[in-house]
């Protein structure tokens, strides 16, 4: 079995998202030396035993850089990462060069480049304050609340669709990457890579979706942005929100595996 998760608002929390009715964590994440991720002892001692019983595989938006800060992820404890939103892979700490050439591959067959999908988000959505990043194949943008348009989002959504490009708001941030790399993809490139078919996946936004559909179990933490949607597929939501949320489907996972909480 592989376990497959997201990181952020899934796994580790940063302080505004901590829950400050819930249990006492311990930071494991740092930026330039000031703590800036959390998780509760009992739960990273959960993941720890997890990751040591199956492959696990954490898939999330940020880069490298980023996800290297997180110190678990630092020290190897994760066989496989995914980044920005499944357009990289590493396997051991190795990029998976076979999937980095599917992607370039696909990529360069669509029909409308990243320049160009920038150009028709900026120059089309009101409520864009700026481009935050542009890397190889996605661009971030930060939203405007009062001036954002759904509709006219939607309307680009669909057009951006015909040409391969897909756009997601998560928060004050919207992400502009190809349609058919996603979360979902690479986890069949890791499924492939090793010979397993079952997969429980854990997760907190529209962007773990695809992923999580191609589980045989999969879990979110209570009042995530999954929360109280119909999916169409079945997600098994924590009875407790945010820190304690996590722990609780950390040791359920853990128990499910067969083994007593290390924690």
């Amino acid at each position: 079995m592989i376990v497959a998760s997201d990181l952020d608002r899934t796994l580790i929390f940063s302080p505004r998202r901590l829950d400050p009715a819930g249990p006492i964590t311990v930071p494991v994440e740092w930026r330039e030396t000031q703590p800036v991720g959390f998780m509760t002892q009992r739960a990273l001692r959960c993941f720890q035993s997890i990751a040591a019983r199956a492959p696990f595989f954490l898939n999330t938006l940020r880069g490298l850089e980023q996800a290297n800060r997180v110190g678990f992820v630092q020290h190897g404890w994760c066989k496989y990462l995914a980044l920005q939103n499944g357009l990289y892979l590493y396997r051991e700490g190795r990029e998976d060069t076979v999937w980095s050439a599917y992607v370039r591959r696909t990529v360069s067959a669509l029909p409308l480049d990243l320049s160009g999908g920038i150009a028709q988000v900026l120059a089309a959505l009101p409520g864009i304050q700026c481009m935050s990043k542009q890397y190889e194949y996605l661009a971030v943008f930060f939203v405007e609340e009062v001036a954002f348009d759904s509709a006219t989002c939607c309307q680009l959504v669909s057009e951006l669709n015909a040409q391969g490009w897909d756009l997601c708001r998560q928060g004050k941030k919207l992400y502009l990457f190809p349609l058919a790399i996603h979360k979902g993809a690479v986890l069949d490139r890791v499924r492939a890579l090793e010979g397993e078919e079952t997969v429980w996946g854990l997760g907190d936004s529209e962007f773990d979706v695809p992923m999580l559909r191609a589980c045989q179990r999969a879990f979110a933490p209570q009042d995530s942005a999954l929360w109280n949607r119909d999916w169409g597929f079945p997600i098994q939501f924590s009875q407790k929100p945010a820190q304690a949320g996590t722990q609780e489907l950390l040791e359920m996972i853990l128990s499910d595996l067969g083994e007593q909480p290390l924690c």
